[in-house]
């Protein structure tokens, strides 16, 4: 009943936009050309009559038009600016028209009715009837244009294909239909007409964005761009619109990190450019306006990390038209220092396309589980050193008995006094000194019960998460208007119980002509995400696999799920053990973090032509966000023993005003001139507020009012301008060879007055080499392309003098802190320059596509914080520094291998990249003058490090101490026998190295993603594989799961329990033991013989987390990204006339993952305040599987 008052609604609303178009072929314009080409000429005809000419370049006479013509219908204007040209035409629906050489006429083909036209034909008209159907389905096409050639008479056919036409014998009617090959027939003596129309394969010109919106055709363009069509976008069905470009753009990499609903995703396009890892991202650009995509971490006051989105993960897929990634300098230095990591352009759609009133209606529903769950032991239990242990606030976990069934006292079996094992009262130290002999009688004594293996434990607690979506459109367009208004609602029910994400999103896009000169156009993206819960992320015990990794293989899930202590709701939660973790089920009831945002994103622009070769266009747009969010910790929580309540307030707001001066116009026959300039100007704040109530006063009432002690407050703003004037302009000579100048100027608030304008040029040229030079008839096209850029990356505000924020009033008086840099007044913007060259070409009848580029990008003046001395009072000082070089690799190959007359065809493409990035020069300390040579990125376990002469992304951490080959070495073995091998005590255990080493690099040797899409009739199969090779990970899954016996391999060294004299117990390292002289001076070594007992073993592995090298993994995989079945069924098969299309299909994402990497999927990341660290596993959640159905109907 809803949906139906909401569709009426929305008809309601746009009713007024939606009157029956006029026939925009009969529409009446003018021509006033003077020695113009005939391409100026029919781009003006566009501007006047709302139809969009399809063609070839090849076709266009490269001749100067002179004609006069004033209000005169198209269809006649067309007839005499064309015929003399050798040029037909055939009007298909939406207003395209294609554009074709004339060609001799097609005689009636076998499929035909009997009958062939004779010598002496009668002229008398009479009605011919006929019925057009798909070459390949054989299903009538409804909507194809029946023309009798050099008339404007015409039919166009039913829902059926079938049409009837007053004719005479001597008439040539033309078929056409956008997609299909145009036919001609002689209508000679026949009746009646059977015509089956071919799927058209050829290529025509295709028009791609560019920066700043600027639509072109992609054969002028000098620089590598690739295009996601919104269909490829929405049929993912992913709730985070950056996680479905994995795998389906050449030189972008995707790292999810998985939070189970609507998480984070961090995007590169060509590598890592800049030292902050933070600032490596590309700029999303919505309808020519910039967006924020912020992550604003949520952490501190002893709060683990909650993923709560990013900005560009909130577009809503289904109103996408299309994706355009640029990716080089060239692409994106209009866009000047935001344009450094690449530009992600999307297109939303317009209702152009409409044809009268539409409306598009669709249904999803999806079920997800985890991919992949860490794999556990299920021969021992809860204890320590092979004897249980339960004792309310220790042995949690798995180094205790083998589960054989045997009774043992636990945590949920029955007491004397009708309590359970667990129910012992409050026992945190933190809340006070409570008689526990008191609690424990009261408890009474612990009836044993059995010690039994629950295999399915950590299974049993995820929950089959559901996700639905809801979608409605209505669209429509004439030749005065356009809109298109839509809603979309999803709710999406997280594997993790009790987290949940709904959104409600709201697109309106219009745009309205007043006369033939002015447009206007709107566009309005409204969204709203409300989250009762996120989970918690990150190693610490707010996360959901902190409790599932030290529990004992011994703990029945099902036994938690009451969470409070009998007698003691509220107050003392119930769990397996006290000592660590809270109850699983007590942490995501009652300790939840709550979300409720809303954003606004749009544009409203106008453009006025004042000529045929003229334009300008103004435009206003803004991305306002306002987010709450809540965490909640009830009592007896172990961070918040007495509970606690924080409130926090995000407001971002990004406004941008721009003007573009466009003028295109022919120089002379050969030679064509496109020439713009403007100017933006960026206004971008930010707000945070942050209160907390460290101790609840009332248990469960979470208010700023229910404080048992003084509350907590934080809070940031700040304010960026960016004011920019920008120039480009292309000549082409004969479309053969394009020259593309470009040139911006920045003028940056965040950098100091002497540094803050910057200037940042391009050139790009292209030749068309196919039509320059006579190749091979199977080379349907060639180009080839080069240019040389310049981009940058300015700062955040307030680096250039000293900063003091608002802290926790000290009793009652306000307090201020001085934040804990070194500011630097001198700073400049980081700065690259790239040179990218590249070729594109189509063979066999465009059946094989090749476009494969190299580029090389060298970054500078990075701006970054380096650590200085603890004795200045200060932890960084924000610098220049560094040279950072990438180059780097990038294919992209379509091929249709099989393409049959049934119908069948396949089609695959493949995506492959590479990329080299390398630390050239990092700094000079500015006090000591020291050369730096390395510079830590970021620490989370291990350290993520640039270092002078290596690759960026190289990670650091603690190794096996190894027998050297190096005489200076303190293990050096000059025998070479034992070089490499790791080095024991004489306790069993292995040596650390003294220093950190390097442990391997997170970035990809290469990347790859293959598609694959097979088609017949209405039936239609899509896969998509992601692939990608090399790389390193560490996990942290592993470490603590061999430290707490909980995982699979912790079965090494207790094949037959924990005595070290029975066989299969006890491991001996595989390494050397060296031999000391009374001095300690190493003589030389022996193997190790040593046994250490399994648990022992197991935790000296990593001695106690130190060593970091065992656990670092090759990230290698395939994933199954995306799979798809569709089926689409005919009209005749349809219910009502109503119902234009209906469509049904399987989905599915993330279906199979391959790779070696145990426990975890290795496309997992970390986060850190805020910052997404790709290469470090830090307990994180299980990545989502999802699978599913959509039902779409056209009306």
């Amino acid at each position: 009943m809803r949906t139906k008052t909401l569709l009426f609604l929305l008809i309601g609303l746009t009713s007024h936009f939606l009157v029956e178009a006029q026939h925009n072929f009969e529409k009446t314009v003018f021509i006033r050309a003077e020695n113009e080409p005939l391409k100026q000429i029919l781009h003006s005809l566009e501007k006047q009559a709302s139809v969009k000419f399809l063609y070839t370049n090849q076709i266009i006479s490269r001749q100067k038009i002179t004609l006069h013509k004033e209000n005169i219908p198209l269809s006649h204007l067309l007839d005499t600016l064309l015929k003399p040209l050798a040029i037909d035409y055939q009007v298909m629906e939406n207003g395209f028209i294609r554009l074709t050489k004339s060609k001799t006429t097609v005689p009636v083909s076998g499929g035909l009715a009997a009958g062939s036209p004779g010598k002496n034909q009668s002229s008398d008209p009479k009605f011919i009837s006929g019925s057009i159907t798909d070459a390949s389905t054989n299903e009538g096409i409804p909507g194809v244009n029946v023309l009798i050639k050099g008339t404007l008479e015409g039919k166009v056919t039913d829902a059926d294909g079938k049409f009837s036409i007053l004719v005479d014998t001597a008439s040539i009617l033309l078929f056409s239909y956008v997609g299909y090959l145009s036919q001609s027939i002689k209508v000679g003596r026949q009746t009646h007409l059977q015509i089956a129309l071919s799927a058209d394969n050829r290529q025509l010109d295709e028009v791609v964005v560019t920066a700043l919106g600027v639509e072109r055709e992609k054969r002028e363009v000098g620089y590598a761009m690739q295009m996601v069509a919104g269909e490829d976008i929405s049929k993912a069905q992913e709730m985070n619109l950056v996680n479905t470009l994995a795998g389906k753009i050449a030189g972008v990499t995707v790292v999810n990190n998985p939070s189970s609903i609507g998480g984070s995703s961090r995007i590169t396009i060509r590598g890592e450019r800049s030292l902050n890892i933070g600032k490596n991202q590309p700029l999303f650009v919505v309808d020519g306006v910039p967006i924020t995509n912020e992550l604003i971490g949520s952490s501190g006051r002893n709060n683990q990390e909650v993923d709560y989105g990013n900005g560009a993960g909130l577009v809503n897929p289904d109103d996408i038209e299309s994706i355009t990634v640029l990716k080089g300098a060239n692409a994106t230095a209009l866009y000047g220092s935001r344009g450094q990591n690449g530009v992600v352009l999307i297109k939303s759609k317009t209702g152009r396309r409409s044809k009268g009133m539409g409306v598009i209606l669709s249904s999803t529903f999806t079920l997800e589980n985890p991919l992949r769950l860490p794999e556990y032991q299920n021969v021992y239990g809860q204890g320590i050193n092979g004897i249980f242990e339960f004792r309310e606030d220790l042995g949690s976990i798995s180094w205790g008995p083998e589960m054989n069934g045997q009774l043992v006292k636990q945590f949920d079996s029955p007491t004397t006094n009708g309590f359970r094992g667990g129910d012992v009262g409050n026992l945190h130290a933190q809340i006070g000194d409570i008689d526990i002999s008191a609690q424990l009688a009261e408890r009474g004594e612990i009836m044993p019960t059995s010690f039994l293996s629950h295999s399915a434990n950590v299974k049993d607690f995820f929950q089959t998460g559901i996700t639905t979506s809801q979608h409605v459109a209505v669209s429509g367009s004439n030749d005065k208007a356009h809109i298109r208004l839509a809603y979309t609602y999803a709710n999406q029910r997280g594997i993790i119980p009790n987290t949940d994400l709904k959104r409600h999103a709201v697109t309106l896009n219009t745009g309205y002509k007043i006369g033939s000169r002015l447009n206007l156009s709107l566009s309005a993206n409204y969204s709203k995400s409300l989250s009762n819960n996120r989970p918690s992320l990150t190693y610490g015990n707010e996360n959901l696999m902190f409790y599932f990794i030290w529990m004992g293989r011994s703990v029945n899930m099902r036994s938690l799920r009451e969470y409070w202590q009998y007698g003691k709701t509220g107050v003392n939660q119930f769990n397996s053990s006290y000592g660590a973790h809270d109850n699983p089920y007590f942490t995501v009831y009652e300790n939840t973090n709550g979300q409720d945002l809303n954003r606004l994103l749009g544009n409203i622009s106008a453009t006025y032509r004042f000529s045929s070769w003229l334009q300008l266009m103004l435009r206003a747009g803004t991305d306002y966000v306002d987010e709450f969010r809540n965490r909640k910790r009830a009592y007896s929580s172990q961070k918040f023993p007495k509970g606690s309540y924080r409130e926090e307030e995000i407001l971002l707001q990004e406004t941008n005003v721009d003007f573009l001066l466009s003028a295109n116009k022919a120089i002379s026959s050969d030679i064509s001139l496109s020439a713009s300039v403007g100017g933006n100007a960026l206004y971008r704040k930010i707000k945070l507020s942050d209160t907390s109530v460290p101790q609840l006063a009332i248990p469960g009432e979470y208010s700023l009012m229910n404080a048992n002690v003084p509350l907590e407050y934080a809070s940031f703003h700040s304010e960026k301008k960016i004011h920019s004037l920008y120039a480009f302009t292309q000549l082409g000579y004969k479309d053969l060879l394009y020259l593309e100048l470009t040139g911006r100027n920045d003028w940056s608030s965040a950098l100091p007055a002497h540094n803050w304008s910057y200037f940042y040029p391009s050139v790009s040229v292209s030749a068309i080499v196919s039509d320059i030079f006579s190749l091979s008839p199977h080379i349907n096209f060639a180009k080839v392309r080069a240019g040389i850029a310049g981009v940058g990356n300015d700062t955040d505000p307030y680096q250039l003098a000293s900063v003091y924020g608002p802290q926790t009033p000290v009793q009652g008086t306000p307090t201020y802190t001085e934040f804990n840099f070194i500011p630097n007044a001198q700073l400049k913007p980081e700065q690259s320059r790239s040179v990218e060259t590249g070729f594109e070409m189509k063979l066999f009848q465009n059946r094989l596509a090749v476009d494969v580029s190299l580029y090389h990008t060298l970054s500078k003046n990075q701006i970054l914080s380096a650590r200085v001395s603890n004795t200045t009072g200060y932890r960084t000082r924000i610098i220049n520094a560094g040279k950072i070089e990438n180059k780097g690799l990038e294919a992209i190959l379509t091929f249709i291998p099989i393409q049959l007359k049934n119908g069948f065809t396949w089609t695959t493409g493949i995506n492959f990249s590479l990329n080299r990035s390398k630390v050239r020069e990092l700094y000079t300390d500015p006090v000591t003058g020291q050369k730096i040579e390395s510079h830590v990125i970021s620490t989370r376990y291990v350290n993520i490090q640039a270092s002078v002469g290596d690759r960026m992304g190289d990670i650091y951490g603690i190794g096996y101490q190894r027998v050297s080959a190096n005489p200076n070495d303190p293990y050096y073995d000059p025998s070479g026998k034992y070089v490499g091998q790791i080095v024991y005590n004489e306790k069993g255990a292995p040596l650390a190295t003294p220093n950190l080493i390097k442990l391997g690099n997170y970035n990809p040797d290469w990347l790859a993603g293959w598609q694959h899409t097979f088609s017949w009739k209405n039936l239609s199969l899509m896969v998509l594989l992601d692939i990608r090779k090399g790389g390193k990970l560490y996990s942290h899954t592993q470490t603590i799961g061999r430290e707490a016996g909980s995982l699979i391999e912790t079965l090494e060294g207790r094949t037959n329990g924990y005595d070290l004299n029975l066989p299969g117990n006890g491991v001996v390292g595989k390494g050397v033991v060296a031999l000391t002289d009374a001095e300690g001076n190493i003589t030389g070594f022996l193997p190790n013989t040593i046994k250490l007992p399994a648990q022992e073993w197991h935790t000296a592995l990593t001695a106690n987390r130190r060593i970091l090298e065992p656990m670092m993994y090759d990230a290698s995989f395939v994933k199954l990204r995306e799979m798809k079945v569709s089926y689409t069924f005919s009209k005749r098969l349809l219910p009502s006339s109503f119902l234009q299309e209906l469509t049904f299909s399987l989905v599915g994402r993330n279906l199979f993952l391959w790779s070696k990497v145990p426990h975890i999927d290795p496309e997992t990341a970390s986060t850190a305040g805020g910052t997404i660290i790709p290469g470090v596993d830090s307990l994180a959640l299980p990545t989502v599987r999802s699978y599913g159905f959509t039902l779409s109907v056209k009306l």
